[in-house]
């Protein structure tokens, strides 16, 4: 691979960690902690915490969309392993997502409802593994009979 083909991951890496750092630093200035919007019971520091943690995700699914396309476009056991990039992004991503939300909605929220979304990201976690899961069973193989096929010196 040259450093052209890969640069583009390490740009995303670059941007998601940048992401995180100005949502965490810009959430804890004091002027963003106490301006509030009532309405909404949302604070400043919150929604730039949202924006900062909620980007971070957005930007770390397209790198995994981009990671399995890129994968796919090789041979052997590459193409294979972009079969389990995207679903293990969703494992990861799904229940990273409950807290981020969290921050904006967090005061919507009545118990009721908090039950309701806390169980819609239990039932999405767990769809996701189900996704993985069923990603290994149909593709596992291929994958260790390339990973195989390659290991084997060429004649």
């Amino acid at each position: 691979m040259n450093n052209k083909s890969t640069a583009w991951w390490i740009r995303y890496l670059l941007v998601i960690v940048v992401t995180l750092v100005l949502g965490a630093a810009l959430g804890e200035l004091s002027f963003f902690q106490k301006t509030n919007l009532g309405v909404l019971k949302l604070s400043a520091a919150n929604l730039v915490r949202f924006l900062g943690y909620g980007s971070a995700l957005v930007l770390l699914w397209l790198l995994a969309q981009r990671a399995a396309l890129e994968l796919k476009n090789h041979k052997g056991w590459q193409a294979q392993a972009s079969h389990f990039v995207l679903p293990l992004a969703t494992v990861i991503i799904v229940p990273a997502a409950q807290p981020v939300l969290l921050l904006v909605l967090g005061g919507l929220l009545g118990p009721d409802l908090r039950k309701i979304y806390d169980w819609l990201f239990i039932l999405g976690t767990l769809g996701a593994a189900v996704w993985l899961v069923l990603s290994l069973y149909q593709h596992l193989e291929p994958l260790l009979e390339s990973l195989r096929s390659e290991a084997q010196p060429k004649d």
